[in-house]
């Protein structure tokens, strides 16, 4: 076969537009199961690229065809025909190696113009090649040999833009290579840059590439230009459409951001993790009615046990307890053998007072996976199973697992706490409060809960002390999160300075003024409440006024079957003979040990 032949057959064999589908391949992302900002997602999505080009480029990356051959031999013409030669048969990073050395041997010894341009275009070819398999095998490999294919790939990338700048894909790499750890966010904005310049012809490619530099924005004007450019270059870029409700999200723009995801979801209503994704960024954005409403068109047009569990879990969170076990018994239909959804459908349950249900779910998600019963989900369960049961020592350990797991979860601290107090330990509930308040002195609730457990042993004015920090720390009162908490600060605080049998702690005065507050924000509808109010009024000797606020507890105690109804019942009694209240709250410390988790009895 002669030279012109060889040529010939090696043109048709390496098609240019095969490139630009291995770049495609390079550059399409993996969709993330949730998600935790689009940096990482993209990354992934780069590095898995990489590794699917790898096979497309052995036989796809371009040789550019040679100009025919002068009658005058350069003197670096028998390197590069020696090149062309073995470029064909190129497999392997060495194979590419030894044909990248020969052109820049024969462009070092001299080549004609035609030939010089020739030889560069086909270095660049090469050097992209190399490029990509070394990129592709960064994720198989680690530490020092991870670190070197990077090198090599970078500066093999870096070789073939040199040599051929009108390489796209070649600049698209390098700005993937700089997504890594201690990458270059300026080689980033420089390589998209290009990139977008060359992909004028082809919109999909240039909206990737706008999408790319968009990420390393770190002005949320200049983001969202690049993101807008993307969506118009390519409206079904769905990382452009996540990516700019990101950026409206930190804009203020909180409408347009769940319009995007919205867009996003429609785009593609039967991808399970793209759905998963979405649904989690409306629920950051306090949107989950949308979020719901979108999970119903992707369930209608692909049912599935992992969909109906999401939007489960979704309807718990507004509250709507009924439809989210229909929703975690549509998915348990469809797979039986799920855990999460058994162990939702028994939180439920327990939601219900259904111990018993909760109990089966949880067997029977344990015995499905064993090692469920190591999860969070299934520790609360059992954990409240306990509690319904009246084993308080099997409760406090369950909780105590899950603080020593996460120590700095506050929430988790109150319930232990609560479970001390419901077990007859107040000191261990002041001692765990007290922990917590070392690290977080103004949280209110912590407060609130310290000067309740400081009641339960009778040191009233410890208890008032903290009632009363909590009361300035709290913030505004009209706030609704604030209101519950606060109407019960202001309840127990008028409580004791109104019926404390210690002489130097009562105040009527304070005790009213608190109370009115409390009464006010519960606009009349806790007989508690009423009845604080009316101790204060005891308290500074208007009987005719404490009377009147207990008969409306008493009647507000019988219509929502208050636990308290007897006492409330003695109080006014007390009144009717002008004698004030006085409680003295002091409970005896629970001297028994808490049982070690090998001694659990098994639920």
């Amino acid at each position: 076969m002669n030279r012109e032949n060889i040529i010939t057959e090696s043109n048709q064999h390496h098609d240019r537009t095969k490139v630009v589908h291995s770049c495609t391949v390079a550059l399409e992302p993996v969709r993330p199961a949730t998600l935790r900002g689009f940096s990482r997602f993209l990354f992934t999505g780069a590095v898995c690229g990489l590794l699917m080009a790898t096979s497309a480029t052995a036989q796809d990356s371009p040789v550019p065809a040679p100009p025919p051959i002068n009658a005058h031999v350069d003197p670096g013409q028998a390197d590069l025909d020696e090149a062309v030669l073995k470029r064909i048969d190129a497999e392997s990073n060495r194979d590419l190696e030894a044909v990248a050395a020969l052109i820049e041997s024969a462009l070092a010894k001299g080549l004609s113009d035609e030939n010089d341009a020739f030889a560069r275009k086909m270095l660049g070819s090469v050097q992209l090649q190399r490029g990509q398999g070394l990129a592709a095998a960064i994720i198989r490999l680690r530490g020092r040999q991870q670190l070197q294919a990077r090198t090599e790939a970078a500066e093999a990338l870096a070789d073939a833009v040199k040599h051929d700048p009108e390489l796209a894909e070649a600049h698209m790499l390098i700005a993937q290579l700089n997504l890594l750890p201690d990458g270059d966010m300026e080689q980033i904005k420089k390589s998209t840059t290009a990139a977008i310049e060359l992909y004028e012809d082809n919109p999909s490619e240039q909206s990737k590439a706008y999408l790319l530099r968009a990420v390393t924005q770190e002005d949320v004007d200049k983001k969202l230009e690049d993101l807008n450019a993307a969506i118009e270059a390519d409206p079904r870029n769905t990382g452009a459409l996540r990516e700019r409700a990101g950026a409206q999200l930190q804009s203020g723009d909180v409408d347009g951001a769940v319009k995007d995801l919205q867009a996003v979801l429609e785009l593609d209503p039967t991808n399970q993790q793209i759905a998963q994704a979405t649904v989690q960024q409306l629920v950051d954005l306090d949107r989950a009615d949308e979020a719901v409403e979108l999970l119903g068109k992707t369930i209608a047009a692909n049912p599935s046990e992992g969909l109906y569990r999401l939007r489960a879990i979704l309807y718990r969170m507004l509250g709507k307890e009924d439809e989210a076990f229909a929703d975690l018994n549509k998915a348990l239909a469809m797979q039986p053998q799920d855990p999460i959804s058994l162990l939702q459908r028994a939180e439920i349950a327990l939601g219900r007072d259904d111990v018993k249900s909760a109990k089966r779910d949880l067997k029977a998600a344990t015995d499905i996976a064993p090692q469920v019963e190591q999860i969070d989900q299934a520790i609360i369960v059992r954990c409240f199973i306990a509690i319904e049961e009246g084993r308080m020592a099997d409760a406090i350990n369950d909780m105590q697992i899950l603080i020593e797991r996460n120590p700095n979860d506050t929430f988790r601290q109150l319930q232990l706490a609560s479970l001390y107090l419901q077990d007859d330990r107040p000191r261990k509930a002041i001692e765990t409060l007290t922990g917590v308040l070392e690290t977080e002195p103004n949280n209110a609730a912590v407060l609130r809960s310290r000067a309740d457990a400081y009641l339960a042993v009778g040191e009233h004015l410890n208890a008032i002390a903290d009632y009363e920090k909590a009361l300035k720390t709290l913030g505004n009162e009209d706030d609704e999160e604030n209101k519950k908490i606060l109407s019960g600060i202001l309840n127990n605080l008028a409580w004791v300075l109104a019926t404390s049998p210690q002489d130097g702690v009562r105040n009527g005065k304070r005790s009213v003024e608190l109370g009115l507050r409390a009464v006010e924000l519960t606009e009349e509808s806790e007989a508690h409440i009423l009845s604080t109010l009316a101790a204060g009024y005891a308290e500074m000797g208007d009987f005719e006024n404490a009377i009147l606020w207990s008969e409306k507890a008493v009647k507000q105690g019988g219509i929502e079957d208050n636990e308290q109804l007897d006492q409330l019942k003695e109080e006014l009694e007390s009144y009717r003979k002008n004698e004030p209240w006085r409680e003295k709250q002091e409970t005896e410390e629970n001297q028994l040990p808490i049982l070690s988790p090998e001694d659990l009895i098994d639920t």
